[in-house]
């Protein structure tokens, strides 16, 4: 007799790939003559996993699907099903791998852009569904001496993320999400993007960001003092204007904490 772990394989395998019938003599009848057969039950299982999971790419990926088309959007959706079936009864998070899967498969032809615009929405589905946080007390951070500026530690707002790409991932993410007219073609060399994606009093937010904004702000990100972070934009553009960018994210509730001076 098989061990529960090779039934519970075998009827995956069965669910996920749409052929029942190898898996169909596991399942029994019920007891009941009259019930639906095993391979029937097991098809009707599947189509409804596999439903389930194509609507949440589908609402994870609008872009991606208007690029590709309904029937290759179906096919990858099953092909990256069966690679990465949910470990969860939550569907929410199932497109977390999309963006590498499509990397793979398209990384080094004409559709390589598409990883990069699949990974724009997922950061988007992210930033949506992290923690919510108040923006900075802006009285406590002026009581702070412009002399300790320097060592102070912004945190970011949890719901930020940081995208950059060599396409215009934005303008096509735009152009596919923003009507239903058919887009205007996009030039892939027309430049590279930097962006910030974030959430403030609930509204998804995308900011592009020069390099050294881009600099900056991962160097936040990343755990590094002010004055770090400064020197990290600087290195990207001499004329990094500090103070401006620290208004900018502030304002834009990007920048929502800090660590030092006042802090015991």
């Amino acid at each position: 007799m098989p061990s529960l772990r090779s039934l519970q394989s075998q009827i995956m395998d069965a669910l996920l790939s749409g052929e029942p019938e190898p898996a169909a003599a596991l399942v029994g009848m019920g007891g009941r003559p009259d019930a639906i057969s095993p391979a029937r039950r097991l098809g009707v299982y599947g189509n409804n996993v596999r439903a389930n999971f194509l609507e949440s790419l589908i609402s994870s990926f609008p872009a991606v699907r208007r690029l590709v088309g309904e029937d290759y959007f179906r096919q990858l959706s099953r092909d990256y099903h069966r690679e990465n079936p949910s470990r969860s009864g939550d569907l929410l998070h199932v497109g977390g791998a999309f963006a590498a899967y499509l990397a793979r498969l398209h990384g080094a032809d004409q559709y390589r852009y598409l990883a990069d615009v699949a990974r724009l929405e997922w950061l988007c589905e992210e930033s949506l569904l992290a923690a919510e946080h108040p923006a900075l007390d802006l009285e406590r951070l002026r009581g702070v001496a412009p002399s300790a500026y320097g060592a102070l530690r912004f945190e970011l707002h949890p719901a930020l993320r940081l995208f950059e790409s060599q396409f215009p991932a934005l303008r096509i993410w735009e152009a596919n999400v923003a009507s239903d007219a058919e887009p205007e073609p996009i030039d892939l060399r027309a430049g590279a993007d930097c962006l910030a994606i974030a959430r403030a009093r609930l509204e998804l937010k995308v900011h592009r960001l020069s390099r050294s904004e881009f600099a900056f702000l991962d160097g936040l990100r990343t755990g590094a003092d002010f004055s770090t972070a400064i020197e990290r934009a600087g290195a990207c553009d001499a004329a990094f204007d500090a103070g401006e960018a620290l208004r900018r994210f502030v304002a834009a509730e990007v920048i929502v904490d800090y660590e030092g001076s006042d802090d015991s």
